[in-house]
């Protein structure tokens, strides 16, 4: 069977610039602040007059934002709705890598098991060897003090000494799995480093983040004192349109 390759090409042509809409807007915003721009306030009048074409801006901002959401909605409900057809095929992959990652480091955990046992058990016959060894000199130190040398043939008499013990054993344990090369790709395991906060009044303060949020609202309500924080007051205007 002949498998077929099936290609969507999707061509949308966006022009807003050449719309009748945008270009009766842009004139409006084009008038506005060029009338914002040069007016001289230097009167309760022209603070009207300025606060007016405010406004007036602020009524072609809301057309433009409608005229915008025309031409950008329909796009967005169709990428919502291709995300929506390919989230059942991408988050199985991503599930599986996941299984994956977890199989691994589960047998290299294993393997970190069974290297500590093996280490413990290495550490075991060393401490062992090392005491018996030390018994055993200790023996053949007595026993040295026994025995004779005949001073003419250099020969010894007397009890032998115990033989030095074998060096010990030991267990070479698997090496973990960092990295596994093969044709289509490789598969890397690293330690990461993790946290959780213990007592948060013993990290340093380079560490920590100003909830400013919190602060403009504790501001907003009245407060005006705040340890480690200087507080003074600017001039802000505020714009409403009817």
């Amino acid at each position: 069977m002949t498998e077929e390759t099936t290609t969507a090409v999707v061509t949308v042509q966006i022009s807003p610039t050449k719309d009748a809409k945008y270009l009766v807007l842009k004139t409006e915003v084009d008038a506005l602040c060029l009338s914002i721009t040069n007016m001289v306030v230097d009167s309760i009048g022209k603070v009207g007059l300025i606060t007016q074409d405010v406004n007036l801006a602020q009524q072609t901002a809301n057309a433009i934002e409608k005229l915008r959401k025309e031409y950008k909605d329909p796009l967005v409900q169709y990428g919502k709705q291709i995300d929506a057809a390919f989230k059942p095929l991408s988050v199985p992959i991503e599930n599986a890598r996941l299984v994956a990652s977890k199989k691994i480091i589960d047998y290299n955990n294993i393997q970190r098991a069974e290297q500590a046992r093996i280490t413990a058990e290495n550490v075991k016959r060393a401490q062992e060897a090392a005491e018996l060894q030390r018994l055993i000199n200790e023996e053949n130190e007595r026993l040295r003090a026994q025995q004779q040398v005949d001073e003419e043939t250099g020969e010894v008499t007397g009890p032998d000494l115990i033989e030095a013990i074998p060096e010990p054993v030991y267990v070479t344990p698997a090496p973990i799995v960092q990295k596994v090369i093969t044709d289509l790709g490789s598969t890397t395991e690293k330690m990461v480093p993790k946290f959780r906060l213990v007592d948060i009044t013993k990290v340093p303060a380079s560490h920590l983040l100003l909830n400013e949020r919190t602060v403009k609202a504790v501001l907003s309500g009245g407060v005006r004192e705040i340890p480690g924080l200087e507080i003074w007051e600017e001039p802000d205007v505020s714009f409403r349109s009817k």
